[in-house]
């Protein structure tokens, strides 16, 4: 063998082995970087922070019924559509006024951790939590819709509306949630379906 082979195979040897050492590296940082910035199932949940998922369910039973929307979620949890409509004025006393939507919109980064976390065995859960991401994205944005309207003094006319189209949303998002984890029967259902 000459010289100029024995360089090439140990040029192309170089090369895999930077090639795996890198791919070894990229793996490991990956997984330590996703259990880092999503957890274990333990540290989401801990994050989670309970709201009265009746009156949460109430006000977008409300909504839904307004809008001719499917009722099947709530017959499922046991609700029925109440034979009058809410009062605009209930809505903030139900859900505990801005720092009850605050806490909302805190949680639906937990839940959107909780479908990426359900993607590790279950990869079709990338869809669940991509929506999940445009749900939060919105409820987000109504309740800076309601933040400004508190600073100009416009906060009892707009809350009504902003808010149950914010509570209605996250209902919703909830009921994703936890269809998800029963599709697969997944780690941390129980906690789950006493929480939502």
């Amino acid at each position: 063998m000459n010289h100029q082979a024995v360089s090439f195979f140990v040029a192309v040897g170089l090369f895999l082995m930077v090639l795996v050492t890198a791919s070894i590296y990229a793996y490991v940082y990956s997984r330590r970087r996703q259990r880092r910035v999503y957890g274990d199932w333990n540290t989401i949940f801990e994050r989670f922070t309970k709201i009265d998922r009746h009156s949460v369910a109430r006000i977008a039973l409300d909504f839904l019924s307004e809008s001719d929307e499917d009722e099947s979620l709530f017959k499922r949890d046991g609700l029925v559509a109440a034979d009058e409509e809410l009062d605009p004025s209930e809505i903030w006393p139900l859900i505990g006024g801005m720092e009850g939507l605050e806490i909302m919109r805190r949680n639906c980064a937990v839940l959107v951790d909780m479908a990426f976390y359900v993607q590790q065995w279950y990869p079709e859960a990338l869809a669940v939590a991509e929506q999940l991401r445009l749900n939060a994205r919105e409820i987000g944005w109504h309740v800076d819709r309601l933040q400004g309207a508190a600073k100009t003094g416009k906060l009892e006319a707009a809350f009504p509306d902003y808010a149950q189209r914010a509570i209605t949303t996250y209902y919703l998002m909830t009921r994703r949630v936890l269809a998800l984890f029963e599709q697969g029967d997944f780690p941390g259902l129980f906690e789950l379906q006493r929480a939502l």
